[in-house]
């Protein structure tokens, strides 16, 4: 779908609203420093995998200027605080990942599942 005028400032008055909404989970004296104050539309960069044959880029977005950055980024935190996760399943090396399911006796009867977690908004 081609886009013929640019959505960003429409969204980010809807944002603005939304925080007007969230008296209780957002203060008031915060809210102007949870918007960005000149918003631009995430940009998407291609950094070429040339180690891989099949996939030629690696598609990465900053969206450091979006409309909602800063306000995911403080509601990311906030729901951490009341929400405490184990970290026993994170890891950085994808190698160790490997060498643990290599040792795991996985049957039909197993079932593999993964969890997401996205930020929230009001």
């Amino acid at each position: 779908m081609e886009l013929y005028k640019d959505p960003t400032e429409a969204y980010y008055k809807q944002l603005q609203q939304a925080m007007q909404k969230c008296e209780d989970l957002i203060e008031k004296n915060r809210r102007k420093y949870l918007l960005n104050m000149k918003p631009t539309a995430p940009k998407i960069n291609a950094y070429i995998k040339t180690h891989k044959e099949n996939e030629a880029f690696r598609p990465v977005i900053a969206n450091t200027q979006a409309p909602s950055y800063k306000i995911a980024k403080f509601l990311n935190n906030k729901i951490k605080a009341y929400i405490n996760l184990p970290n026993t399943y994170i890891t950085i090396n994808s190698g160790k990942i490997a060498q643990e399911l290599h040792k795991l006796h996985v049957t039909e009867k197993h079932k593999i599942t993964y969890i997401t977690y996205q930020g929230l908004l009001c």
